[in-house]
């Protein structure tokens, strides 16, 4: 069994130079060499101790990886932050025995992330209000399926710490009727704490093992940017901050509905062409809903970071929404047999934002505007053939 980590775990990679000659006769004054990069000083933490506290609500394959990064920041920089981050897991018996007590003891997320060490300041709980007592920064990882209740359990009177702060890692979108609002909008008028959100293209076992890759987060102000900076940025995960929160909200949750059609390419054995085909399709129809319907967002979001068109490619290619599409294409059986069959009590994303989106443009007479992100509706919904998918875009 591994042995738990106290500090970084993800694996650092070091390159040999002894048989290179760099040898100079330049000396540079000590004056001018540049020095380490000084962290920027962090906003002020409402907690006594002048530390922040980080705590993450979920621990599935991706809460689980994003708590890590941040328990061995948290660790890095005791400064800034208290070393002890609390994870909320939803108690199931595994072989036995408390799921938080198997990652307790063995420091392993047997369930979501086998074979990941864990780091020993990463602490799971299964009591809610436990795991947000004296937080100031939360981040909310949970499947879009449960967030009400979650936000009912923590709006009531005394659970959060005046003047936290709150980030969501949640794909999808709320939809009443012709209303429509991101998570990370939700979690805000519910609570009252303001509310980033990260998105980008990080498949949760790559990110967990230390591969490098780049996220986003939007941020409504300057301070939010440089708190969740320090929370997450790391060597192998490089996070680039961006004023709209909306667009990388809306960009991890659209791709998933381009990610189903992306697994009918798939499924039905087409090639190359036609997936790069479904994916522009997909990319413009993405940033045309969020510019309609999201004032401020910006389409450089969608064009120029990992939110965007990254995230794109890696879901189109290797997440569970397109696996599931596929399977359900070769084997007819319905998205919710494929779900258990296949995601190990995680939850389709892509189906949920398909029929929610669709709601919402057919409520503003606007479904006609976005043709592929209909025809996946009709496709997973109506009975419509597969072969379809391409007919009409």
């Amino acid at each position: 069994m591994s042995a738990a980590s106290t500090a970084p775990s993800s694996p650092e990679v070091v390159q040999q130079f002894s048989d290179l000659d760099i040898a100079s006769t330049v000396t540079t004054p000590a004056v001018t060499r540049p020095s380490s990069p000084i962290p920027a000083a962090l906003p002020p933490s409402p907690l006594p101790s002048g530390k922040h506290k980080i705590a993450v609500i979920g621990s599935g394959s991706w809460g689980s990886a994003l708590a890590k990064i941040a328990a061995e920041n948290a660790w890095r920089r005791k400064d800034d932050f208290h070393s002890e981050v609390r994870m909320w897991v939803r108690e199931k018996i595994v072989n036995g025995k408390p799921l938080t007590h198997v990652i307790n003891r063995t420091h392993l997320n047997s369930r979501y992330l086998p074979d990941i060490t864990l780091p020993k300041n990463l602490v799971a709980v299964p009591h809610l209000k436990d795991v947000v007592k004296d937080a100031t920064l939360i981040v909310f990882v949970v499947p879009h399926q449960f967030l009400h209740t979650v936000l009912s359990e923590l709006s009531k009177p005394g659970v959060l710490t005046p003047g936290a702060r709150a980030i969501s890692a949640i794909k999808g979108v709320e939809v009443n009727g012709t209303d429509i609002q991101t998570f990370a909008s939700l979690i805000e008028a519910k609570v009252g704490t303001p509310c980033s959100a990260l998105s980008g293209a990080n498949i949760a076992l790559e990110v967990a093992l230390g591969q490098f890759c780049e996220t986003t987060i939007g941020c409504p102000t300057h301070d939010d940017s440089l708190l969740w900076s320090a929370v997450f940025n790391a060597p192998t995960f490089r996070v680039a901050t961006v004023e709209d929160v909306n667009g990388v909200s809306l960009g991890g949750a659209l791709k998933n509905i381009v990610a189903l059609a992306a697994g009918f390419v798939d499924g039905l054995g087409l090639g190359g062409n036609t997936k790069a085909a479904i994916l522009r399709i997909g990319l413009k129809e993405m940033t045309e809903f969020c510019l309609e319907f999201f004032e401020g967002s910006k389409a450089e979001t969608f064009s120029n970071e990992s939110a965007g068109i990254a995230d794109l490619i890696t879901t189109c290619y290797g997440g569970r929404n397109r696996k599931c599409a596929e399977e359900f294409v070769k084997s007819g059986q319905s998205f919710e047999h494929i779900e258990r069959k296949l995601l190990n009590g995680q939850k389709l994303q892509g189906t949920a934002t398909a029929e929610e989106v669709n709601n919402f443009l057919v409520a503003r007479k606007r479904a006609h505007a976005y043709p592929l992100f209909e025809k996946v509706f009709q496709i997973a919904f109506e009975g419509l053939s597969p072969k379809q998918l391409v007919v009409g875009l």
